[in-house]
């Protein structure tokens, strides 16, 4: 245990000012960010003149802290709420010896215990194809209905709409027919006038 404080107490830590620039902040809102923090039960280490010590941990917190206030994302308060209650000052004080301490070594794992395997019923699997065919028939009966149905709606329109050209088709032809009567009427009746002015000067 005394190595493993020993070890804590070597460990990295940075002056508020250093601090401040890795966050590229003044050093008045780091003091306020820190204190906002150890209001909310967040611990920071301590030098002989009761100045702030920040360890690594403590700048990946106050990192966090600026994320979460960057752009008014999370009022103050509550980033600070969110970050102690994640990393609780026991842990925050221990988390450094902990990361330094050996990694236990893990239990070797129990031998696996063969599961017994059940053959499957055979009479239901047979049902259930059954089932799966009569449907898969069913499907299939409907989808020909559907050509079927959609063969004779397709021929119906073909034979509307060549119904509708050749009723179309005689209209214009009547049309013509009826303007060619018109005309030679109108020439048969301009010669029949010609005629009658000639006979009435003789």
């Amino acid at each position: 245990m005394g190595n493993v404080i020993e070890l804590v107490a070597r460990e990295r830590t940075y002056t508020g000012k250093e601090v401040a620039s890795m966050l590229g902040i003044g050093a008045s809102t780091l003091r306020k960010w820190s204190m906002l923090l150890e209001q909310h039960g967040y611990w920071f280490l301590r030098d002989s003149q009761n100045r702030r010590e920040y360890r690594q941990i403590d700048v990946a917190a106050l990192q966090r802290f600026y994320r979460l206030t960057k752009d008014q994302l999370f009022p103050q308060e509550e980033a600070a709420h969110m970050i102690v209650s994640h990393q609780s000052p026991d842990a925050t004080r221990k988390e450094s010896a902990a990361t330094l301490a050996p990694a236990p070594v893990p239990a070797p794992a129990p031998a696996s215990i063969p599961m017994p395997v059940y053959a499957p019923n055979t009479e239901q699997w047979e049902a259930k194809l059954q089932t799966l065919a009569s449907h898969v028939q069913q499907q299939d009966i409907a989808h020909h209905a559907l050509l079927e149905r959609m063969e004779k709606q397709e021929a119906y329109i073909r034979s509307s709409l060549k119904e509708r050209d050749r009723r179309l088709t005689k209209a214009m032809n009547d049309i013509l027919d009826a303007k060619v009567q018109l005309a030679r009427m109108q020439q048969e009746r301009q010669k029949s006038s010609l005629w009658h002015r000639l006979f009435r000067l003789h």
